[in-house]
């Protein structure tokens, strides 16, 4: 094999490996089931995650990968919300009862709601999830 052949074929690897990492990346996020509550589902951590905006009301329910409801005592949470203008506000969002966290924005928001959301579980912090989804008002 020539030296051009040669690095067409690693070329091709490379590109491949590409595609099946960014592949795996996005199947990550993806979910096979309708958020049940309306809002957008995101993996933060070990945690499934559903962000919903209602009015100025930003709830988070939390599930564990069975799906299963996870008490929220002992959690926290800050979404960075970009508000009207591309100011960035943050909301905090505390145990609500059940498996929800809760807080309320107040400040207005233009067309789509986008949030960065930073999960504190007990132990520590779970991760963050970005989510983009259309507020209730």
């Amino acid at each position: 094999m020539g030296l051009s052949s040669r690095r067409r074929v690693i070329g091709w690897i490379g590109a491949a490996g590409v595609l099946v990492s960014t592949g795996a990346a996005v199947a990550g996020t993806g979910h096979s089931h309708a958020a049940p509550n309306g809002g957008q589902i995101r993996d933060i951590g070990a945690y499934e995650v559903e962000l919903v905006a209602k009015g100025a009301d930003l709830v988070l329910y939390l599930v564990d990968a069975q799906e299963k409801k996870v008490d929220a005592a002992g959690f926290s949470a800050k979404a960075l919300v970009l508000a009207k203008g591309n100011e960035q506000k943050t909301v905090a969002l505390a145990p609500a009862g059940d498996n929800r966290l809760s807080g309320r924005m107040d400040f207005t928001v233009e067309g789509k709601l986008r949030a960065t959301v930073t999960l504190t579980a007990p132990s520590g912090e779970a991760g963050k999830g970005r989510f983009s989804l259309d507020a209730a008002r």
